[in-house]
């Protein structure tokens, strides 16, 4: 199999093609990496470039065009921190869907941080003790602590090159003083202590020795600071005296240091001020750099997918969604129990719904969901459900996804279903598919309505007209028989079987 990524940053955009076979690694067939500069003025303005707009529409065209020509199957790209932020986004990721066909999933910065690591962790090897992992980009940092091959802790902080190079440092060298008589540096220094620390401090984030980065900038400046002291690896000693140095140069002057990128000249201040503060508020020492990042995240989920046969990425999330719903304050015992029965139900009822296994996940997923909607109100919850299931953000979903969901949990509770709601209904397995596992949710919903995991055994029959379910449990199951006889229209519709209630008290 072969798969096309894309992850389009603030500053660059990056695709890469790879072959999926049998083993254990992808074998990278074509990588490129375009400095489009999409984060041009949007952390100022709010909203993307015109320029910056047609780069990047460029630069998918040509990238469809290498895929095709490569015969990739499939092509995953995603965006980070300047669509998270730009208010006229959504109007470019159509403009990329209708010129190449392309989707492109903006992925939050919990979600940013958690596939950084996992690429990191997947493929680099590391002495024992606590690290860190350190990720910045041009709108946000991504940083975990980790220890082996597990991250403890992992947060995608609102501090980037171009976000603090617009805001802080407009020219080279830095100029003018704020009311407190700080420089634009010290500004920058106090700014960025002001974002990391709270968060590491309410925490507990442990102190740790080294940092590994990622990222260009990162990998930038450990190449000039190497070529100016002659060294291997590169201290927060030899950081901070750069920094010092960079402060008063302009910016032909920085263009003048070895191993400078021309292309990130106006940004190199920044950046190499955000890793120093990173360091000092992880107490680490030195900093070694990684070529792994984002995408290796992204296409080890994806090798995982390919090697156990899964059709999407949610079955290695339902733990995340368990907590999600846990922090809306639903009840586990209830959204455990009715996930447990929707399994029951998909598996026994198998020669009835005729669905393929995967689609078990997306039951199973609207089973844990589907009350979180109480946290706001239990009166018709389900619409409240179905509004924090659609804008909240559940990982490793495509937009499909979330409508498919989020309309299971808003037609759990029963109601006829506006086919006119989500675009996923256009499509005719899709719908067919929503029906049916709809209809599931209802029942297995029904089977835990007081709420007390009344019902201990289920026993399922399966005849030519009719489905025979008997419910056996240690106290009575009337509330539940009540609310089956109300919500079994849909099942009967969808499967043409009467659906038939048996119960028995032990």
């Amino acid at each position: 199999m072969r798969i096309a990524i894309i992850d389009l940053g603030t500053n660059s955009v990056r695709f890469d093609v790879h072959q999926i076979g049998r083993g254990k690694r992808a074998r990278p067939l074509h990588r490129e990496k375009l400095m489009i500069r999409l984060g041009q003025g949007v952390f100022i303005s709010g909203k993307l470039d015109r320029e910056a707009v047609r780069r990047t529409l460029d630069a998918f065209v040509s990238f469809a065009r290498t895929a095709a020509q490569f015969r990739a199957e499939k092509i995953i790209a995603f965006g980070t921190s300047a669509l998270r932020e730009a208010s006229d986004g959504d109007r470019l990721l159509e403009q990329i869907r209708k010129k190449t066909g392309i989707e492109v999933k903006v992925i939050s910065g919990q979600e940013e941080a958690r596939l950084i690591a996992r690429g990191i962790l997947a493929n680099e090897k590391f002495a024992k003790g606590r690290f860190a992992l350190v990720d910045i980009g041009g709108g946000s940092t991504e940083i975990s602590i980790c220890r082996a091959k597990e991250a403890f802790f992992s947060e995608s902080f609102p501090l980037g090159t171009a976000r603090l190079q617009q805001i802080f440092l407009k020219s080279s060298p830095p100029r003018g003083k704020d009311s407190q008589g700080r420089d634009a540096v010290d500004q920058l220094r106090a700014y960025i202590r002001s974002v990391l620390l709270p968060k590491m401090i309410a925490e507990g984030w442990p102190k740790v020795g080294r940092v590994i980065g990622s990222s260009g900038t990162i990998r930038a400046l450990q190449k000039m600071v190497r070529k100016a002291r002659n060294v291997k690896g590169v201290s927060r000693e030899d950081l901070s005296e750069f920094v010092r140095r960079m402060s008063a140069m302009t910016t032909t002057q920085l263009l003048g240091i070895p191993g400078v990128e021309a292309r990130r000249v106006d940004m190199i201040l920044a950046g190499a001020i955000l890793l120093e503060e990173c360091m000092k508020s992880l107490g680490a020492k030195r900093v070694a750099f990684t070529d792994y990042s984002l995408r290796d995240g992204v296409l080890d989920e994806e090798m995982s997918l390919h090697r156990q046969k899964k059709a999407s990425h949610l079955g290695f999330h339902l733990e995340d969604l368990r907590e999600k719903a846990r922090k809306f304050g639903s009840s586990e015992n209830h959204f455990q129990q009715v996930a447990e029965i929707s399994e029951t139900l998909f598996d026994r009822l198998a020669k009835v719904h005729r669905l393929k296994p995967h689609w078990k996940t997306y039951l199973v997923a609207a089973a844990i969901l589907h009350d979180v909607g109480e946290a706001v109100s239990p009166a018709f919850h389900e619409a409240h459900s179905y509004y924090i299931v659609k804008n909240a953000d559940f990982p490793a979903m495509d937009k499909w996804e979330t409508d498919f969901l989020a309309m299971l949990c808003l037609g759990h509770r029963g109601g006829k279903v506006d086919f006119k709601a989500a675009d996923f209904f256009k499509n005719k397995l899709k719908k067919q598919a929503f029906l049916r596992i709809l209809a599931l949710l209802r029942i297995a919903d029904s089977l835990d309505r007081g709420h007390k995991n009344a019902v201990q055994e289920i026993g399922i029959r399966v005849e030519k007209k009719r489905v025979v379910i008997k419910l056996k449990g240690k106290s009575s199951v009337d509330l539940e028989l009540l609310r089956l006889e109300q919500k079994k229209q849909l099942f009967e519709e969808v499967f043409k079987r009467a659906l038939v209630i048996e119960a028995q008290s032990s």
